[in-house]
C-alpha cells in the first residue's frame, strides 16, 4: 500500500506542473513480440496482438522473453473528452528506438533511448482514438548510433517510465514555466513563460503566485519576468527547501494556471572548489545505473526511495546518474531528500568511429538539448553531462565536447558543465568545462599496478592520483576542481575470504574502497567522489564480453541488485559520515 500512495502521491506533482490537462497511458496494453525483427521489419499500426505488455515495462526482464530481442508492438485505446487542437505524446525513456502512430496515422520516430521525447499529434476530436507503438531493442549500428554493442550496461526494451498526453484546450496555451535563480542571497527568479500553440504574445501581464499565497499581476517581457521570492529558503543537502510558482494563463482567464515546484540555490567554483549557496561543498556520492533483476530499467518508485535512502544512510549527497537521462520520478525524489545530482545523455566509451560520425554528433547535440530544458527546473541537478568516456585525447572528441559544453550553456542551466574522462594521461577534451572529472580503477583494471599487498596497494592508489592531477594541472594550467567520477572494484555478493582478501570478495571490495577513500580524502584538490558504483547492474549477456562480467552483471556495486548490503557498506558509512560537507 505505501508503494502506492508513494507513486499517487508522484504523479500528483507531475500532473500538477503541467499546464496542459494530462491524460496517463500507463497500464495493460495489447502487445506483440517480433523476435529478432528490426523495427522496419515488424513496425505496423495494423498488427495482430497475441499478448499483453505492461507500459511501463521491459519485455526482456520478465519472464516470457528474458534476453529476447527484437520489435514490441503495443496498442490500446483511449478517450477524449472535447475536441483538442492539439496534443503532445510524451514518452519517459524507451530502448531503444521506438515509432508511433495515432489512428493508424504515423506521428512519430525516436532514435533517442532513455531520453524523455515528445511527437505532436495535431488536432484530435472527442471520443475514441487508438494508439500503436513499436520498441525495438536490437543494437544495429547502422541504424542506431547512441547505443554501441561495447556499452557496460543492458539494452532493455519497452518503455521504461511511463506514457501520456499533453492535451491542449486553446489554440495557444501557457505550457510550462522555466525557473532560474538570480540571485541566491535576495530569492530572486527569472520566470520564463513557455506555450503551446502559435499566437502567443511576447509581452503580456499575468497573475504569478508563490507557494499558494496572494497573485500579484506581473509584466512578462520577452516571456520573462523577474521576481523576488517571498520568505525564500534556500535549497541545500541539509535543507531542501522548495517553493512552487503558479502563472495564469495571460490569454484565457478559464483556463488553470501552471504550477511549476522549483528551488532557490546557486552553483560554482571558487579556489579549487565547487561551491553551494556560495559555500564550498564536498560530493560524497556514488553512480546509479536504473537496474533491477527483476524490473529492468522500469525501477518502481518505491525502489528508488530505498536506494536514495541508502544513500543518505552512508553519508552520501551526491549521484552520478549514469549514463543516461534520469526520470522525473527519480528527479523529484532527489529535490525531495536533498540529494545532488549529475546528470549525462547517452554515451559510453565512445571512439574516433562514432565521434567522427556526423549523425552521432547530431544525435549528442539533441539530446543533450533535450536533457537539459526536460530536468532544468530540479535544483537537485547540479552538473550537466554527456559522454561517459569517450576518446577524448582525439581533436575529432575536443571539437564535440566543445559543441555539447555550448549546448548547455546556450540553455542557461545554471549547472555545472563536465565529462567523465578516461584518457587520464592524453586528454585534450576538457578546454572548456567547470570541473575535471576522471575515472580510473587503479591496481584493478591498470594492470602494471596490480599487488599483493594493502601498503603496495595504497602506494599505488597514491601514485596514480599524483600523476593524473599533475597531467591536468600542467596541461590546463588552472585551478579547477577535480571530482573523481568512477573508482571502485568488484565484489560478487555472498563472496568472502577474510585471511586473503582475494579479488572478487567482498573483503577485498571493503580494503581497497577504504584505502582509495581515505587517500583521496587527504588530496585538497578533489571536490568530490563518485564510487562505481552504487547497486550492481545487468550487462552483455552471452556475448563476446562475457569473460568479464559475472553472470552478466557488472558487480561493481556496493548493494547487489536485489539491494542487498555488501561488506563495504560499512566502510563507506563510516568514512562519508565523518568527512565534512
Amino acid at each position: 500500500m505505501r508503494t502506492s500512495i508513494l507513486f499517487l502521491v508522484i504523479v500528483g506533482l507531475l500532473q500538477a506542473q503541467a499546464g496542459l490537462a494530462r491524460l496517463s497511458l500507463d497500464g495493460l496494453w495489447d502487445f506483440h513480440f517480433a523476435e529478432r525483427q528490426s523495427l522496419e521489419a515488424a513496425a505496423r499500426a495494423d498488427f495482430k496482438a497475441d499478448d499483453k505488455m505492461l507500459v511501463p515495462g521491459c519485455w526482456n526482464a520478465m519472464s516470457h522473453y528474458f534476453n529476447k530481442h527484437g520489435t514490441g508492438l503495443y496498442r490500446r485505446t483511449f478517450t477524449l473528452a472535447a475536441d483538442t487542437p492539439n496534443a503532445f505524446l510524451v514518452v519517459e525513456g524507451v530502448g531503444l528506438r521506438s515509432k508511433y502512430w495515432i489512428d493508424g496515422r504515423e506521428i512519430g520516430f525516436s532514435k533517442l533511448p532513455w531520453s524523455r521525447i515528445e511527437f505532436a499529434t495535431g488536432p484530435l476530436t472527442a471520443g475514441a482514438h487508438e494508439i500503436v507503438c513499436a520498441a525495438d531493442s536490437l543494437v544495429d549500428n547502422a541504424k542506431l548510433k547512441l547505443f554501441w554493442d561495447f556499452y557496460d550496461f543492458y539494452p532493455f526494451g519497452g518503455f521504461h517510465h511511463g506514457m501520456w498526453l499533453e492535451v491542449q484546450q486553446a489554440p495557444a496555451q501557457l505550457r510550462r514555466v522555466v525557473v532560474r535563480t538570480r540571485d541566491y542571497q535576495t530569492g530572486r527568479v527569472e520566470l520564463e513563460a513557455q506555450f503551446a500553440g502559435t499566437g502567443a504574445p511576447d509581452a503580456f501581464t499575468a497573475a504569478v503566485a508563490f507557494d499558494g499565497g496572494a497573485a500579484q499581476a506581473t509584466a512578462f517581457v520577452n516571456r520573462r519576468a523577474t521576481l523576488a521570492v517571498p520568505n525564500f529558503r534556500l535549497w541545500s543537502p541539509s535543507a531542501p527547501n522548495l517553493h512552487t510558482v503558479s502563472v495564469a494563463d495571460p490569454l484565457d482567464a478559464n483556463l488553470p494556471p501552471t504550477t511549476t515546484r522549483f528551488g532557490v540555490r546557486q552553483v560554482g567554483t571558487a579556489n579549487g572548489r565547487i561551491t553551494l549557496n556560495g559555500k564550498p561543498i564536498y560530493l560524497k556520492g556514488v553512480n546509479r545505473h536504473e537496474s533491477h533483476y527483476e524490473f529492468g530499467v522500469t525501477t518502481p518508485v518505491q525502489l528508488m526511495y530505498e536506494d536514495l535512502r541508502n544513500l543518505k544512510d552512508l553519508g552520501g549527497n551526491f549521484v552520478r546518474g549514469s549514463h543516461y537521462a534520469q526520470c522525473e520520478a527519480f528527479l523529484d525524489l532527489c529535490d525531495e531528500l536533498g540529494v545532488m545530482v549529475w546528470e549525462e545523455s547517452l554515451g559510453w566509451g565512445n571512439k574516433k568511429l562514432q565521434l567522427a560520425d556526423e549523425e552521432f554528433r547530431q544525435l549528442q547535440e539533441e539530446e543533450t538539448r533535450l536533457m537539459v530544458r526536460t530536468s532544468i527546473n530540479h535544483p537537485s541537478i547540479i552538473i550537466s553531462a554527456f559522454m561517459n568516456e569517450p576518446d577524448s585525447d582525439l581533436p575529432v572528441c575536443q571539437s564535440l565536447v566543445n559543441r555539447l559544453v555550448d549546448v548547455i550553456r546556450a540553455e542557461d542551466t545554471g549547472h555545472l558543465v563536465t565529462f567523465a574522462c578516461h584518457r587520464n594521461f592524453k586528454d585534450i577534451s576538457h578546454v572548456k568545462t567547470d570541473i575535471i572529472a576522471y575515472n580510473t580503477y587503479p591496481c584493478w583494471y591498470s594492470h602494471e599496478m596490480e599487488t599483493g599487498s594493502a601498503e603496495e596497494m595504497r602506494a599505488n592508489i597514491r601514485k596514480c592520483h599524483d600523476e593524473i592531477i599533475a597531467y591536468f594541472r600542467g596541461k590546463y594550467k588552472d585551478n579547477r576542481p577535480f571530482i573523481v567520477s568512477e573508482t571502485g572494484v568488484k565484489a560478487d555478493y555472498g563472496v568472502r575470504d577474510p585471511r586473503g582478501k582475494a579479488q572478487y570478495t567482498e573483503d577485498f571490495q571493503a580494503e581497497y574502497e577504504r584505502i582509495m577513500l581515505e587517500e583521496l580524502f587527504a588530496r585538497p584538490e578533489i571536490a568530490g567522489i563518485a564510487i562505481w558504483q552504487f547497486t550492481d547492474a545487468k550487462t552483455y549477456t552471452r556475448t563476446k564480453g562475457m569473460r568479464h562480467r559475472s553472470y552478466g552483471v557488472n558487480t561493481g556495486g556496493l548493494y547487489d541488485l536485489y539491494r542487498r548490503p555488501k561488506l563495504v557498506v560499512d566502510e563507506i558509512r563510516r568514512l562519508y559520515t565523518s568527512k565534512p560537507e
